[in-house]
């Protein structure tokens, strides 16, 4: 039941990305995963804007041997309807670890929390700023951001002209830097160590 709800919900964004891109402006962005100046992987990151409406996509894939194959496969995904989170989903295959499929649905004037299978109400005011928005607009004058991962609004705070750290519940960060606007680099702390996302190629498509 688990897996057949993930598989729903990506169905449900998967049409609407199909719908989106006949009528919308589509913006990709390839980011290289890097650990101890090697490639270790690769994420994908998807922008459709179709009106009032956007829609976010990012795969992620990584790779890597350290005493053991250590693999990370992750998908997020986040819709928006006049700059208001509609919903959003993260799901997450680690090595080691149980696997991760939580969501996220306006409901009223609450969001639906899901994690694996577990749902429940949640009172939280218009949700205007998540995670996957940090890598195509950046963080002014924001403080608190919507992990789709942790389910709560985190801390975000200006560190330098073009620098900002995203507080995590764990007592971790991740640093985001900025150029003409879109993130070229995230610094973050996982599993297998300290890891970067170094933007390598990006392209803008009007359909």
């Amino acid at each position: 039941m688990k897996n057949v709800a993930g598989k729903y919900i990506l169905l449900i964004v998967m049409a609407v990305f199909i719908t989106a891109s006949s009528s919308a402006q589509q913006r990709k962005f390839l980011y290289d995963v890097i650990r101890d100046g090697k490639s270790i992987g690769e994420i994908i990151f998807t922008e459709v804007v179709q009106g009032q409406k956007k829609f976010l996509r990012m795969t992620s894939e990584v790779k890597t041997t350290m005493i053991f194959t250590f693999t990370d496969n992750t998908l997020e995904t986040a819709s928006f309807n006049k700059g208001i989170l509609v919903s959003s989903s993260f799901q997450q295959k680690q090595t080691g670890s149980d696997d991760v499929n939580k969501s996220t649905t306006a409901s009223g004037k609450n969001y639906k929390l899901t994690d694996n299978g577990n749902s429940k109400l949640t009172a939280l005011p218009p949700i205007r700023y998540n995670t996957l928005l940090l890598y195509t607009n950046v963080p002014n004058n924001i403080k608190k951001v919507y992990s789709a991962n942790y389910q709560q609004m985190v801390d975000i705070k200006k560190i330098a002209a073009d620098k900002y750290r995203l507080l995590l519940p764990d007592n971790k960060y991740n640093d985001y830097t900025y150029k003409n606007g879109i993130c070229t680099k995230v610094e973050i702390e996982r599993t297998m160590g300290s890891v970067q996302f170094v933007l390598r190629e990006q392209s803008t498509i009007a359909k």
